[in-house]
């Protein structure tokens, strides 16, 4: 019998691939000329298809992958604008005058007056008018205090500052490149305002209040602590300029960094916390969905809309809309539904570390950790030949906790399997240390989130003392997690820098990784093909054969 972990189909997966191999071919070239191949091979793959619709699977799966992977690299050309003439010309940097409109803003440390993040040409002078509808990153002086106008997302001012554009390949671990992978032509820094910036429509003011309201909401009862307060805004709001330096090194170095960013655990905790909530309301199923989903987005708003909140967001609304409707849905097709939406809207996320690592650890959760801990607990059965009756007690407890490492190892070995490669790629880190304290920190954070999704909704409704108690409850793992992070960061050889030889390959091992991830899953990781050990030999491998160190001296 195929265990129920194994017996899980996600056809979508096909569509997601061929999607992201057009969006990388169009994401390395796009010349002149592009266009018009590439919408030829999207028209040949669906005649391919329907031609090849009584001959087989073959024709017609080959024909449609040819037509998403078309269609891939037209969105993600449509969506980068590059223009040709700049390229040609090879223009230097340049004043310039623009309007813009914000669409993120990056995390600026606090005191600081100035604002950074991406944004819209809305306006240019005349002989930069091709401009308009550009994206471009920004630095450029803000004003503090109050009465001041927030940065924040849909907020337009107008700056004089130098714009140079982002070549379309720049070198790797640059910031150009980050620029470049994330659809960005141009840079728009040391502006200086010239006007006063116009404040964002009644919805980005709102989120931003309501952002702020949680903020304080958080640190109800933790003045006397600052250190665990700004901790615990970090890790509910994913705002993490409020973290100290010294803080932000101890959790990069220990590969905990992913705590403070808005992802599937926040929203799943979030999702979680408010279908407890309406169901104790007894609201029917479906209107606990509905309420449920627009109040995780107005969250996600709130915290700033970023990539991965927003990603994290639509995995879970997939999921649980297909519970809901009963549809012959699972956990890898609500991902595989998800990924492929997102790259739809914004086909440059595939090229982010956030999107590379949230949706391939997630599909190392399910692709191997989920089988894997399926098959270690169908071992785990201390004395089995004892009546029901006498294994309770210390028996019950050691058996309970045994389950619970045994979980907590097996898909801490799937997550490390894709963290590693994407970890060396983006940060040029390798945490070995970071498998054994993020067995500690996961769960710990996940009891963060609960209490920090508790004092969130007593704060809302007035309940200020029980908000007081659940902070408190939060400082207390807080503090646990810092003293954790502190020792594992003085363990000799827990972290070291640390690189790839050849580029190309943290983003190469990784789609190999998850390929054969993809394999082993629809093999059903038989022992005779190397089982569960094959993808850890070739991660070794690579890691032998392809990664050397890097000298911390000047």
């Amino acid at each position: 019998m195929t265990p129920r972990s194994l017996s899980h189909r996600a056809p979508l997966l096909g569509l997601v691939v061929a999607w992201a191999a057009g969006s990388l071919a169009s994401h390395i070239s796009w010349p002149a000329w592009a266009p018009a191949i590439w919408a030829g091979l999207a028209v040949g793959g669906l005649v391919l298809a329907w031609a090849g619709r009584g001959r087989g699977v073959v024709w017609w799966a080959a024909g449609l992958f040819i037509a998403l992977a078309a269609a891939g690299a037209l969105r993600t050309g449509q969506e980068r604008q590059r223009l040709e003439a700049w390229d040609e010309l090879a223009l230097p940097p340049r004043e310039a005058r623009l309007t813009l409109r914000i669409e993120r803003v990056f995390a600026t440390p606090p005191g600081e007056a100035r604002a950074g993040g991406l944004a819209e040409v809305i306006e240019a002078e005349g002989h930069l008018r091709d401009l308009i509808g550009q994206r471009v990153q920004f630095s450029v002086e803000w004003p503090r205090g109050p009465g001041a106008v927030r940065a924040w997302r849909g907020a337009e001012f107008t700056a004089l500052g130098v714009l140079r554009p982002v070549a379309l390949r720049p070198e790797e671990e640059t910031f150009d490149r980050f620029l470049a992978d994330a659809g960005v032509n141009y840079s728009f820094s040391r502006a200086r305002l010239r006007g006063e910036p116009r404040a964002a429509g009644g919805w980005g003011r709102f989120c931003a209040a309501a952002g702020d309201r949680l903020e304080a909401i958080l640190r109800i009862g933790l003045g006397g602590h600052e250190r665990l307060a700004d901790l615990h805004v970090a890790m509910m709001l994913g705002r993490q300029q409020e973290l100290s330096e010294g803080q932000q090194d101890l959790f990069v170095r220990t590969g905990t960094m992913h705590l403070f960013a808005i992802s599937g655990l926040h929203i799943a905790g979030i999702a979680l916390a408010v279908n407890l909530l309406l169901a104790v309301l007894r609201l029917p199923a479906g209107v606990r969905f509905a309420a449920g989903t627009v109040l995780l987005w107005v969250f996600v708003e709130v915290t700033g809309g970023t990539p991965s909140a927003v990603r994290a967001f639509w995995m879970v609304t997939c999921l649980l809309g297909a519970r809901l409707w009963r549809l012959p849905g699972n956990s890898l097709a609500a991902l595989a539904v998800s990924a492929l939406g997102v790259l739809v809207v914004a086909p440059h996320q595939l090229f982010s570390a956030s999107f590379q690592m949230s949706y391939g650890i997630v599909a190392a959760l399910l692709l191997y950790g989920v089988p894997l801990q399926e098959k270690w607990l169908e071992r785990w059965t201390p004395w089995v030949r004892l009546p029901e009756a006498d294994r309770g007690g210390w028996r019950g407890l050691v058996e309970l906790v045994g389950r619970g490492l045994i979980g907590a190892v097996a898909l801490g070995l799937a997550a490390t399997l894709v963290g590693t490669p994407a970890t060396l790629g983006f940060f040029q880190l390798m945490t070995p240390g970071g498998f054994f304290v993020n067995l500690l920190l996961i769960p710990l954070s996940t009891l963060v989130l609960f209490a920090g999704v508790g004092a969130m909704l007593a704060g809302g409704v007035g309940l200020v003392p029980l908000a007081s108690i659940f902070n408190h409850a939060a400082a207390l793992m807080l503090a646990g997690m810092e003293w954790v992070v502190t020792g594992a960061a003085g363990v000799p050889w827990a972290a070291w820098p640390a690189r790839f030889v050849w580029p190309g390959l943290a983003t190469g091992t990784t789609a190999g990784l998850l390929a054969l991830l993809a394999i082993g899953y629809a093999r059903g990781w038989r022992r005779r093909e190397g089982g569960f050990w094959a993808p850890y030999v070739v991660l070794g491998l690579v890691l032998v054969l392809g990664v050397r160190g890097v000298s911390l001296a000047p």
